[in-house]
């Protein structure tokens, strides 16, 4: 058996070089197309390869192929075929089997030429999104050198506080293309137009609202240790001392040890009840009770992003009580990469609020507003202290981008 590739630049051209060397009884085996040369390949020639394949063994008179005889060669019985198996199966690729028409001599040119027409596009279309990738990270490159004074000195405030790669590149192709040279070199002008810009990104703050038909619910969900049980009780006080609030606690979160506690503890000093519910079936007993209070906030066990059961549980805890607000609590100290990651995991519970935790514990600001741009979800509170009463406050991105990414005011 021969076995020879045949390189052109056309289809025609190597299935031309096949017949002149091999004859018309040779049999495609493969065909492929490449590019060479050019920079990234986005500019190369094209170039055709065949595979073709030609049995060497004589032909008899009448067109036959002459099978070699093994004459003195015992007859393989199964023992011996059981000893010598096949080293694997063969893998037949259908596209090959229909290469030709099975006529001696034809190859099926039409077909070839539309299975490498095909393979083509295909080629054509990754080099497309290969070249367009470098192309844009190369423009953003350059388009980020050589920035005025007053970009470059917000493109690096905002990259040293954590704020996503993409969001920034696209603010200051914003700046760009909205401020005049005049307004460029005037710092405030430049942060004014930043900040309005971010803030025009993000969904308007929304707390807690006591307005509508009761019971009025509100949920807290996250991962563990983001702080929940903390906020719930910074929230009742506040709602309790300055507000002449009623205020009702239950906790689902009964398979961490002491869970519920710490949360006992801050309802016995506030003076409110503490529903304690272990199944979604024991919230029937206390929904008289809730009814009866301004508003419940409820605390929930803490999940990471691989614990689906758990998931699946809260959800189902949820349905029952129907909440109006489910906030979802994330410490700023998380990554901006694994905040994407809780908004993915915590997505089934539906949450319509983000309530960022810890702000004392970081001055890298940049992830916690990323994520409140990228989430389309309102932000509601900010904690920063484990002090109860005290230590939080509705969320102010305002104050919060122009006090951590674009310098202040003057």
């Amino acid at each position: 058996m021969i076995i020879k590739k045949f390189k052109a630049s056309t289809i025609k051209e190597a299935l031309e070089k096949v017949r002149e060397e091999l004859g018309t009884d040779a049999i495609i085996i493969n065909t492929r197309s490449d590019k060479q040369g050019g920079i990234f390949d986005f500019v190369g020639q094209r170039m055709v390869e065949v595979t073709a394949a030609l049995d060497d063994k004589p032909v008899s008179n009448n067109g036959a192929r002459v099978r070699s005889q093994r004459r003195n060669a015992a007859p393989i019985g199964p023992a011996e075929a059981k000893a010598h198996p096949p080293q694997r199966s063969v893998a037949y690729e259908p596209a090959i089997r229909r290469d030709y028409t099975g006529k001696p001599g034809n190859v099926d040119v039409k077909y070839i030429e539309n299975r490498v027409h095909v393979e083509q596009l295909l080629d054509d279309i990754n080099d497309l999104k290969r070249s367009m990738k470098v192309l844009a990270d190369t423009a953003l490159t350059g388009e980020m050198a050589g920035l005025p004074p007053n970009l470059a000195s917000l493109l690096s405030a905002m990259q040293s506080s954590g704020v996503d790669d993409k969001i920034t590149k696209r603010l200051i192709r914003q700046l760009l293309n909205d401020l005049t040279g005049s307004e460029l070199t005037d710092p405030s002008a430049v942060r004014k137009k930043a900040t309005d810009l971010l803030l025009s990104s993000m969904k308007e703050v929304s707390p807690i609202a006591f307005a509508g038909p009761k019971p009025r619910i509100v949920t807290f969900v996250g991962p563990t240790g983001s702080g929940k049980t903390t906020t719930i009780a910074k929230l009742a006080s506040e709602f309790i001392l300055n507000m002449n609030k009623t205020i009702t606690v239950l906790t689902i979160d009964t398979k961490r040890v002491d869970a519920v506690g710490q949360l006992k503890t801050y309802c016995q000093i506030l003076n409110i009840p503490l529903f304690i519910a272990y199944t979604p079936d024991d919230l029937s007993a206390f929904m008289q009770s809730i009814e009866k209070s301004d508003m419940t906030l409820v605390d929930t066990p803490g999940s990471g992003p691989m614990d689906k059961s758990q998931m699946i549980e809260m959800m189902e805890f949820l349905q029952k009580m129907v909440p109006q607000e489910v906030h979802l609590v994330m410490s700023v100290t998380t990554s901006y990469h694994e905040m994407n990651r809780i908004l993915d995991n915590f997505n089934v519970l539906k949450p319509n609020r983000i309530l960022f935790t810890k702000l004392d514990e970081t001055d890298s600001y940049g992830p916690m507003l990323s994520c409140a741009i990228m989430a389309k979800t309102p932000m509601s509170y900010v904690t920063f202290g484990q002090n109860v009463p005290g230590n939080f406050s509705v969320a102010d991105p305002k104050n919060l981008i122009e006090g951590k990414l674009t310098g202040g005011t003057e």
